[in-house]
């Protein structure tokens, strides 16, 4: 049928669905009368003042903005995924709120929490067969035990949390401190990977003159295949689009107690053997740690404010380009490329050394964290 229209305005008229009809020249729809009329994969009106989405949609703009700046300022900030992380999901959850029970980003939404349930027990026997594979070609060690650990951790936490929940109601309070603190350490855990890839994959902002190659450890007096695939890659900047700007290559690693000489000499030889030439490679052998490596290899620089592209294994990129900026150097960190099988146990164990590194703030978190988990169970207790 036809729409009417209305004699005095001439104006387009709509015939609801049992109610009024409305003219489409009488303003937009508020968000009450709009609301009930939108059906799944529709996109939603912009929220109308007071409505429960605007808190969410504010505070993930000031988010989403602080990182862009903190970005903008200094790509090697944890806080850029701190800031982008907690953007996104208070951004998504007013979107959630926005949407209604039927729309494409509850669905989405719900799919994802049953494919999270469903991950927990694969990733647990994930973690539980790469610890026994790390133990088996890299030895016993406590790092090398860290995903076994975590694989075990994934099972027993929540069986621990669901029987603390079902005991004494005292034992209760525990259970939401418990969940509280594994809450924390795993938006802590989210933002360091997200970022931590988003960083891998970016280009550098300037041509280096210098590589400063990080040392990972000799086999006697050989070079393993970790550190091996580290200085490949310096090689492949060396000789790449952006190998003219190159002065030198800077292999840093000083002489370890079971081994039988320097690894930068060691990796030197092995960049010569590779076709670099002598005159382009500057040898750093005192480092014992990497924040030792980068300030050691700065005094080797011409210009201390040179930018610099330090190599290293791609699980260690960001934690590595944390340390340049702790250094004061102008650098990009690559990252070369690691056996599979090592990534999982090496990425926790950059995450705690990275916890471990801002433990004040993370134990200040924590605390508040408990105090208000605290204050909220004493609220109701408290009289009248």
């Amino acid at each position: 049928m036809a729409p009417a229209r209305d004699s005095g305005a001439g104006a387009l008229c709509v015939q609801g669905h049992g109610r009024k009809s409305r003219s489409l020249g009488a303003g937009p729809l508020s968000w009450r009368e709009a609301g009930p009329s939108f059906r799944a994969g529709t996109i939603p009106p912009f929220p109308s003042e007071g409505h429960p989405a605007l808190p969410f949609l504010f505070v993930s703009c000031i988010l989403l903005v602080a990182a862009a700046i903190s970005f903008a300022t200094d790509r090697r900030r944890l806080r850029n995924g701190v800031f982008l992380v907690s953007g996104a999901v208070l951004a998504w959850t007013g979107l959630l709120v926005v949407s209604g029970n039927n729309s494409v980003p509850v669905l989405m939404t719900l799919a994802l929490g049953l494919l999270l349930v469903v991950s927990v027990p694969v990733l647990a026997v994930f973690l539980v067969l790469n610890g026994l594979i790390m133990l088996r070609r890299e030895g016993r060690s406590h790092a090398n035990l860290l995903s076994l650990l975590a694989g075990l951790a994934v099972v027993a936490v929540p069986l621990a949390l669901a029987a603390l929940q079902t005991a004494e109601p005292g034992l209760r309070v525990l259970t939401w401190v418990a969940a509280l603190l594994a809450g924390y350490v795993g938006f802590v855990f989210v933002s360091y990977v997200v970022y931590s890839l988003i960083y891998s994959n970016l280009p550098p902002r300037r041509h280096p003159e210098y590589v400063v190659v990080l040392g990972s450890g000799l086999a006697g007096g050989s070079v393993p295949p970790l550190l091996a695939a580290r200085l490949d890659a310096a090689v492949r900047l060396y000789r790449g689009k952006r190998g003219g700007s190159i002065k030198a290559l800077i292999p840093s690693g000083g002489q370890g107690a079971d081994e039988h000489l320097p690894e930068g000499t060691a990796m030197a030889r092995y960049l010569q053997e590779k076709g670099i030439p002598a005159s382009r490679i500057i040898v750093e052998d005192r480092a014992t740690t990497t924040m030792e490596n980068l300030d050691f290899s700065r005094e080797l620089m011409e210009r201390p404010d040179a930018p610099v592209t330090v190599v290293t294994s791609s699980y260690h990129v960001f934690r590595a380009a944390m340390f340049t900026r702790r250094a004061g150097l102008r650098a990009h960190v690559t990252g070369a490329r690691t056996a599979g099988y090592f990534i999982p146990s090496a990425f926790l164990r950059e995450f705690i050394a990275i916890l471990a590194t801002y433990r004040w703030i993370n134990l200040g978190f924590c605390a508040a964290l408990v105090g208000v988990a605290l204050a909220a169970m004493a609220v109701p207790l408290l009289p009248g």
